[in-house]
């Protein structure tokens, strides 16, 4: 009994390995369903030409 429960941990880990490493876009959208997806912190938008952090507000250099 308690070997078949370490297999289907195992076969349980290694499943979800290998789908977030062969399907990333469904697995995130699963993540996310299930409630357990990463927090992110939200993008702040630098000064400047493009993002760059060199950029006083004024011109490109």
């Amino acid at each position: 009994m308690t070997q078949s429960i370490i297999v289907i941990v195992l076969v349980g880990i290694a499943l979800a390995f290998w789908l977030n490493r062969l399907f990333p876009l469904q697995a995130a959208r699963l993540r996310t369903q299930l409630g357990i997806a990463r927090q992110t912190a939200p993008q702040t938008q630098k000064k400047g030409c493009n993002s760059c952090d060199r950029c006083k507000g004024g011109g490109c250099h």
